[in-house]
């Protein structure tokens, strides 16, 4: 699952909740987090610890020399290794379980009184606990309901361009919290949601071509 871009897309302040694997297919990118960055060059691939925030941007070799946008793929991993683990961001371990459960479920109706009950504390406590972690759940299930978008359309999963499965009121409601989350612009947005369902999915590889992208003709 390649992202084809027509555009350099800088998409910011990413994290998931589970590691996330970006390769780079073509050209290059950078993923920064803090103040580390990490460049990618073709063939190359770099794992993000879980809960741990990141950019995807372009290589600025490339928007100097206006090379075309890098192809690249993200993927969340099913199963952590005990060194991603060891690197996961460890400091807020309730907004992690928290994301983690609105992830799996972006659609379910999030409520501090819910969620409180749901974990046997009362609904004061958990706003504490998220406080105390530099977190609101209002900007937590926002945050993973965006995560979910991008990881539903990286995997070209037709889910992706129902606004409702994500939780949100409408589509135009979605690309908006998409652009103020990690910075995609309504338009590509829309464009890639809207040409999501006509997509035909390539047939499943061979053992001997699993390492071939699967790409997209959109962004």
């Amino acid at each position: 699952m390649a992202i084809v871009t027509h555009h350099h897309l800088h998409l910011r302040e990413l994290r998931f909740a589970a590691a996330a694997r970006v390769r780079v297919w073509k050209g290059g990118a950078t993923l920064r987090s803090g103040g580390v960055s990490v460049e990618l060059r073709e063939g190359e691939s770099f794992s993000v610890p879980s809960f741990v925030r990141f950019s995807c941007l372009a290589h600025p070799r490339i928007l100097a020399q206006g090379m075309r946008p890098a192809v690249w793929s993200l993927a969340l991993e099913a199963q952590s290794t005990a060194d991603m683990e060891r690197a996961a961001d460890a400091s807020k371990p309730h907004a992690r379980r928290l994301a983690a459960a609105i992830f799996a479920d972006p659609a379910a109706t999030w409520s501090a009184a819910g969620i409180a009950q749901a974990w046997g504390i009362s609904a004061a406590r958990l706003r504490a606990l998220l406080f105390a972690e530099g977190e609101s759940l209002r900007s937590l299930v926002r945050e993973q309901r965006v995560a979910w978008v991008l990881a539903a359309l990286a995997r070209m999963d037709d889910a992706g361009a129902d606004a409702g499965a994500a939780g949100f009121a409408s589509t135009v409601a979605m690309q908006r919290a998409c652009q103020d989350e990690i910075g995609l612009p309504p338009e590509i947005a829309a464009r890639a949601l809207s040409l999501l369902s006509n997509v035909a999915l390539p047939t499943p590889l061979s053992q001997g071509e699993s390492r071939r992208p699967r790409y997209r003709p959109y962004f």
